[in-house]
């Protein structure tokens, strides 16, 4: 579902925000598209309802991604605002001319397809991938009132 719609509450909002900052700190040519589905019923029928969904293009191809435009999707156990709310999987896929070149599941943490990333930009994409999945490793709650001190500390 486009990242967009999953922004509900403070907290996604802050950690969809921090995941498109940890994106571009790893590949900082890229423009990030939270709304990378269209909204017709059509489309909107076969996204998961529990997933963050976004997009990153790039100018030009990415010599290093093997692509132009990555789509990420975040899966979760169930809806984002529920208590016990999980993290599911990460998926990825790099397109070049609307045509998947790659994609990368952390259900087996391995890239395949008809072009992969380099060596090092597979190294550079799995630590960007660990860092998203720390950012999102505690269950999102809906807190009753704003609690200033609970971001600071952060």
């Amino acid at each position: 579902m486009n990242a967009t719609s999953q922004a509900i509450t403070f907290d996604l909002t802050s950690k969809i925000a921090h995941l498109a900052v940890l994106f571009r700190a790893e590949f900082p040519e890229a423009r990030v598209d939270l709304n990378p589905w269209i909204t017709d019923t059509k489309t909107q029928h076969h996204l998961d309802p529990h997933s963050i969904d976004l997009s990153f293009h790039f100018p030009k191809r990415n010599i290093g991604l093997a692509c132009s435009c990555v789509l990420m999707q975040v899966h979760f156990s169930g809806g984002l605002l529920l208590p016990d709310c999980q993290l599911g999987t990460i998926e990825a896929s790099g397109f070049d001319n609307m045509k998947q070149q790659w994609r990368f599941s952390t259900e087996d943490g391995e890239f395949t397809g008809i072009f992969t990333p380099s060596e090092d930009y597979q190294t550079r994409f799995r630590y960007l991938i660990t860092r998203i999945m720390l950012l999102f490793k505690q269950a999102n709650r809906v807190t009753s009132s704003f609690d200033v001190r609970r971001y600071m500390d952060r």
